[in-house]
């Protein structure tokens, strides 16, 4: 089994605590998103974990530490964008992030560990030379920290359309962007991929990475494709252990917080 920990919220960040005791424990009880007063049970045990799959803005690298030397095999998504604390209201600054990255990829192999830049906000503020210039910052000091970057465009869901008034949905714009993007990530050996977002110049990602994680474990899983995520998900089937709006970090374009 795989677990994510988790696209609801921050675990590796500001649940450490509560999952290393979960761990302990050998299972957790859920809630189900869709129905607040019902609980399932997942086995934590090492005999039913294959891989953890953490995603987080600001990991805690004494808990990945310590997850490792508890026997379980995981994977990161680390997401470092380029926006400050008007955006993200409680994430570090950019430089702290950097080197934390490249700590964990030295310490646990630079497979344990895939860059996200998203989303993308595309607007006035934030055009398409503001990503290109702190894009390219980024990615270079990350080459040969990572072998992979995903990204996705900003969704104007209700609860923040009123944030975000002035998207820049062109087409064309983003395209070329993606393109730049993606010349940059090449030029620093790392590939870009998009995730769950119809473009027909750029490979979409799979987060939940059937090949990543055969690699790590070295052996093949029977895991297929998640039907439960969206129609453009590459992801494989995974249970996500995570609540919704327990993420302290602030960030104004958060669809996990209320």
């Amino acid at each position: 089994m795989i677990i994510s920990a988790s696209r609801r919220t921050d675990i590796p960040s500001t649940h450490c605590k509560w999952f290393l005791e979960k761990l302990k424990d050998k299972y957790v009880l859920v809630q189900n998103p869709f129905n607040k007063n019902k609980f399932y049970k997942v086995d934590l045990s090492k005999e039913n974990v294959d891989i953890i799959v953490f995603w987080s803005k600001n990991p805690n690298i004494d808990f990945l530490e310590e997850v490792r030397n508890m026997g379980y095999k995981f994977y990161i998504h680390f997401t470092i964008t380029a926006y400050d604390k008007n955006i993200e209201k409680n994430i570090p600054n950019k430089e702290l992030l950097i080197k934390k990255f490249i700590n964990i990829s030295d310490r646990f192999k630079k497979d344990k560990i895939v860059w996200r830049y998203d989303p993308i906000i595309l607007n006035k503020e934030f055009n398409s030379n503001y990503h290109i210039k702190n894009f390219s910052y980024i990615s270079s000091a990350l080459k040969n920290y990572t072998d992979e970057c995903i990204f996705s465009f900003v969704q104007i869901y209700s609860k923040i359309k009123n944030v975000f008034k002035d998207i820049n949905n062109d087409i064309e714009e983003r395209k070329n962007l993606i393109n730049d993007l993606k010349e940059i990530a090449s030029k620093n050996n790392i590939i870009l991929k998009n995730c769950s977002q119809s473009f027909d110049n750029i490979e979409n990602s799979s987060c939940i990475d059937k090949n990543r994680i055969e690699n790590i474990l070295g052996y093949k899983i029977k895991e297929n494709k998640d039907k439960g995520q969206r129609k453009l998900c590459n992801c494989i089937k995974s249970v996500d252990i995570g609540t919704y709006n327990t993420c302290q970090n602030g960030c104004i374009y958060c669809y996990a917080n209320k």
